[in-house]
């Protein structure tokens, strides 16, 4: 696959062995609908079978990253049905898996709003460069919605108490703040955003693409381990990876 896009909401590039995906609801400030998800979760998915593919970079067009879900009522059926609830809450959570079990490292270059499920998007990326404009926030419960699947991630990555105080208080936060969490990597101007997120994506793509893989699955694995589990994870780990390199 090369330059082209899904569908109109995500536009893809690529650059070598470097896959950029592009959030494209400008118009929305990239509020994730139906089709948003569907075609961002295909083109992670298409990534990952792509030898060729190193890394991904995720950005979003306009004046922002993503505003969250798409909760206007051209979205929504008027009165729909616990079937219809079910299935775009499962669709949106197979994107959030589909993000956080990708083989290919995924770099976040985050602007202006990443709110809801905009900012899980980014939770459940491998790297996180934000601008220095980025404002990071869960408003779900401020228009009646529970805080649900955008949670998981966000505990693992801060810890309880941060995550309770973001998704309850439903204050949103700087880059700086973000920083100090734990949510982001590092902080750029938004006008060397892209550049800053290309850099890193191109430093990652250039070492051994199996040695990149493996490291990523270990970190993925160890995460939800004791450390005596992962330390014996890894090392069946580095096993098969000599095995394979001999």
């Amino acid at each position: 696959m090369g330059e082209g896009a899904v569908s109109d909401t995500v536009l893809i590039e690529d650059q070598e062995s470097v896959r950029k995906l592009t959030l494209n609801r400008p118009e929305k400030l990239n509020a994730m609908n139906a089709e948003l998800v569907a075609a961002l979760t295909a083109a992670v998915q298409a990534a990952g079978g792509d030898d060729h593919i190193a890394v991904l970079v995720l950005s979003g067009a306009g004046r922002a990253f993503s505003a969250g879900a798409d909760i206007s009522k051209s979205e929504r059926p008027e009165k729909p049905t616990g079937r219809q609830l079910m299935a775009r809450s499962r669709h949106t959570t197979i994107l959030y898996r589909t993000l956080l079990e990708s083989t290919k490292p995924i770099v976040a270059a985050v602007h202006g709003y990443v709110l809801g499920g905009g900012c899980n998007m980014a939770m459940c990326s491998d790297l996180v460069v934000a601008a220095d404009n980025a404002v990071f926030g869960y408003p779900e419960l401020k228009v009646g919605l529970a805080a649900t699947a955008v949670t998981p991630p966000l505990v693992h990555q801060i810890g309880r108490k941060a995550a309770f105080e973001l998704l309850t208080l439903c204050e949103n936060i700087n880059a700086e703040r973000a920083l100090a969490l734990g949510m982001i990597n590092r902080i750029t101007p938004v006008d060397g955003l892209i550049d800053e997120a290309m850099r890193l994506a191109n430093q990652l793509s250039k070492f051994d693409h199996d040695a990149i893989w493996t490291t990523k699955r270990t970190i993925q694995r160890a995460a939800a381990m004791t450390p005596l589990e992962a330390m014996e994870m890894a090392s069946d780990a580095s096993l098969v990876m000599n095995i394979y390199k001999q």
